[in-house]
């Protein structure tokens, strides 16, 4: 487990955090926004630019297959916010639809990093679409029981929940939550930003002279083109590192019994259509490398097997990943490529059946 990950970012716990420009003592104060009422929303604004071009630092990271490896990473990172535990509990359906929520979220991410303007922008719009039906109350009943309960120890999210007391005296000021809140969009940009960054410098190679830089500003605009308001992303890697680190020593992450619940359920996942040796493979390196911080907060520290295992599988990657040969950095495109005359068929066939219908009375 790695105890200050921020360190990667140019900030070290140990010496003193470098001033903010507007922002007394050089502390962040993003993560006060979550208890704001009404919440930001996010918004897409059709002027922002497609922040990938040819060259995209970002794209040669999410071209890496090893960076896969660290998707419970960052899933238990998302979850670990009450609210998005709380969303997650009440709309999603991994637990039983396991690969078609993977290929799902897959599907997109290629078409967002890899696809043209018109592609990237009808995936941010698709998934808007299923964010409008994703919110609802901090106290709603139907977060008071999990389905499967707890997948690791066989503890159940209670009537507390992620609207009880665990939760809500973290977010005083808000009653609800909603896929649209900007600062639940930009803790789930954070976790995606700092894992991408951990897979790719951990196990294929450090960043080139201007590399990092280049990385955090095609993700800040990312952040920006997915609609996050800019005055809520940090402004450069010294500041995200700042909101990294007080996001994880807030006592926010990890408060509610969703949150434990969906991490353990994540990490140590059953289904018969998912192997568990490959469950297992991402759980250790999921655990080897979050901030121990939120390991604790979490409650899912690793047993012996497991710490001895993700030491193996973390040095054996270390050592031989980057000697692998490379599958073509084009492979992503072609499949987006390759895809965009199937987006919508199956709607364009049921409108057309339907047309067919009505002409002849059926």
């Amino acid at each position: 487990m790695s105890r200050t990950p921020t360190a990667r970012w140019g900030f070290s716990r140990r010496g003193s955090r470098a001033p903010v420009p507007g922002i007394p003592g050089g502390r962040l104060a993003y993560h006060l926004a979550m208890t704001a009422s009404p919440p930001v929303l996010g918004a897409l604004d059709p002027a922002a630019p497609l922040p990938f071009g040819p060259d995209s630092v970002v794209r040669a990271v999410v071209a890496e297959p090893v960076t896969a490896l660290l998707v419970q990473r960052a899933l238990v990172m998302d979850v670990a916010h009450p609210l998005v535990a709380g969303a997650v509990a009440d709309h999603s359906d991994f637990q039983r639809r396991p690969l078609t929520r993977a290929w799902a979220t897959v599907d997109a991410a290629l078409r967002l990093v890899f696809g043209d303007e018109p592609v990237a922008r009808g995936a941010a719009r698709q998934i808007y679409a299923v964010h409008d039906h994703i919110n609802g109350p901090v106290g709603d009943p139907k977060g008071a029981s999990r389905p499967g309960g707890d997948g690791a120890r066989g503890e159940t999210a209670g009537a507390e929940g992620p609207g009880g007391e665990g939760a809500r005296g973290h977010l005083e000021g808000g009653s609800g939550y909603s896929a649209h809140d900007a600062t639940l969009l930009m803790w789930v940009w954070a976790t995606l930003v700092d894992t991408a960054e951990t897979a790719f410098t951990r196990w294929v190679r450090p960043f080139r002279p201007a590399e990092a830089q280049a990385f955090y500003d095609e993700m800040r605009s990312f952040g920006r083109f997915f609609g996050i308001p800019d005055g809520l992303l940090p402004p450069d890697r010294a500041a995200f590192s700042s909101y990294l680190d007080d996001m994880l020593d807030s006592e926010l992450l990890g408060s509610s019994v969703a949150s434990r619940s969906l991490a353990r359920q994540v990490l140590w996942f059953e289904h018969r259509v998912v192997p568990s040796p490959l469950v297992r493979v991402e759980r250790v390196l999921a655990l080897a490398t979050l901030d121990a911080r939120l390991v604790d907060r979490l409650g899912i520290r690793p047993d012996a097997a497991d710490v001895e295992l993700g030491r193996r599988v973390d040095a054996w990657l270390s050592s031989h990943y980057r000697r692998f040969p490379r599958p073509p950095r084009v492979l992503p495109a072609l499949y987006v490529l390759m895809r965009r005359p199937s987006v919508g068929l199956a709607g364009r066939a049921r409108a057309t059946l339907s047309r067919a219908r009505v002409r002849s009375g059926v």
